[in-house]
């Protein structure tokens, strides 16, 4: 091979060795820049994942603060300072007149609404059967203080499964309210009427609390009692966590020369209902 040649042969062998350097840099240059986009995507992915984990659990936090704020706040209203110290008077007055039999009714029913109310801070709903005896122990110690000022009747059909579990302290909400802004409100007073029954196609829990006092527009905060308000917040979070719905309807009790006459208030408690706080 000439000189020629040699100089040629190596200026061709260079030029390869240049193009398969500059391949194999351009491959593995490629190659570790995939790497390096593939690791940080996967780092993103989980720094995105954990941003939105975070923004869920507190978002969930935060409901489950409001849910027990709300559930203290019924409690609290439910065992107003002002109706337990008529409630305690009640019973003195009962033991200064030697009226035992009476003092022991009202301790017994002041002993029943407080343990119903301290046994369920904790949770959100509880069994129908202690709603009804939390209804009927609040009824018979204001019926003591007002005496003839009001008539009460609580009514539960036989059928109705008195173990389901409703929220607690819901459908009293509305019985204070009917007793308080309707019947006490009115000059004469009145009667409330709670009546409790049960759909036989889906066990739905209807709770129909009535009264012939003043007509209120119970669809307007105003004429509804602080505990109402939050009975209402609460129903629209534990609805928010439901399939089912709570339902709450409102109408006149009937009318007269055209003016409409005390209130009703329907709720319907859907059967399996759950008044458990959403988990984080």
């Amino acid at each position: 091979m000439s000189a020629v040649d040699d100089k040629k042969a190596k200026r061709i062998y260079l030029i390869l060795a240049i193009v398969l350097i500059i391949v194999a840099a351009t491959y593995l240059v490629d190659y570790f820049a995939i790497k390096i986009f593939v690791l940080l995507l996967v780092a993103a992915a989980f720094y995105i994942y954990h941003i939105v984990q975070t923004k869920r659990t507190r978002k969930a936090l935060a409901e489950q603060t409001e849910l027990y704020q709300l559930k203290i706040n019924l409690i609290k209203s439910s065992l107003d300072p002002h109706f337990l110290f008529n409630a305690i008077n009640s019973v003195s007055y009962s033991m200064n007149k030697n009226e035992v039999g009476t003092a022991q009714e009202n301790l017994s029913a002041l002993t029943k609404l407080m343990r119903t109310a301290l046994t369920d801070i904790d949770g959100f709903g509880h069994e129908l059967s202690e709603e009804i005896s939390f209804i009927k122990s609040y009824l018979a110690l204001e019926k003591f203080r007002f005496n003839e000022k009001f008539n009460y009747t609580v009514k539960v059909m036989p059928y109705v499964n008195d173990m389901a579990k409703v929220p607690a302290f819901l459908i009293f909400c509305f019985v204070e309210n009917a007793l308080k802004k309707g019947v006490l409100s009115k000059a004469d007073g009145g009667n409330v009427v709670v009546n409790i029954d049960e759909d036989p196609t889906d066990k739905t829990i209807i709770a129909r609390v009535s009264d012939d006092g003043l007509y209120r527009n119970l669809a307007d905060k105003a004429n509804q009692t602080h505990n109402t308000n939050v009975a209402n917040a609460l129903i629209d979070k534990l609805n928010a966590q439901n399939e089912q719905k709570i339902s709450v309807n409102y109408s006149a009790n009937g009318n007269t020369n055209g003016e409409p006459q005390g209130c009703v208030v329907e709720l319907k408690i859907p059967a399996g209902f759950s008044c458990a706080v959403k988990a984080l």
